[in-house]
């Protein structure tokens, strides 16, 4: 059965409950991919942040949402970049999050299929991404909603 996924604008409120917990899980994502020292991850995750985000919530191009189903409720969080150029509107997803207890139920397909329409319905022409090769489950449901690898970046590590 397919979940429909409606994108509802995110509060204030909810935006700054969810920077809080992201902040930790991106510098722990990159501390796991061997990037990052645990002891500078925290401090550089929010040095990035604050460069992408300058206003926040109201930062120009940057679109918050809450992924909400119409029986659970809100159920995750979408954050778009949507930027034009000659070639047209191009869009990259920062973060998209299906919350823990919803996971592998679907929500996930449905919050693409849902993206596809909204793409569709905005008039952009390409969607980008990116996702820590550990991350393998949103490897798969990033492959099976079409999208296509375009690089590569491999790392060796030395203890």
């Amino acid at each position: 059965m397919m979940m429909t996924i409606t994108f509802v604008p995110m509060e204030e409120t909810d935006f700054n409950s969810y920077l809080k917990i992201s902040l930790g899980e991106y510098a722990y994502e990159h501390v796991k991919a061997g990037n990052w020292t645990e002891e500078e991850a925290l401090q550089k995750a929010e040095e990035q942040f604050k460069e992408l985000l300058p206003e926040g919530l109201e930062t120009e191009n940057h679109y918050f949402f809450s992924l909400y189903d119409h029986e659970l409720g809100n159920v995750g969080i979408l954050w778009l970049n949507i930027t034009e150029d000659n070639h047209g509107k191009k869009g990259f997803i920062f973060d998209i999050k299906i919350d823990e207890q919803h996971q592998g139920s679907g929500l996930g397909k449905g919050a693409m299929y849902t993206l596809d329409e909204y793409c569709l319905k905005e008039g952009i022409k390409q969607m980008r991404l990116h996702v820590f090769a550990h991350n393998q489950r949103a490897v798969a449901l990033y492959e099976k909603m079409g999208f296509m690898m375009t690089d590569y970046m491999m790392s060796k590590i030395y203890e």
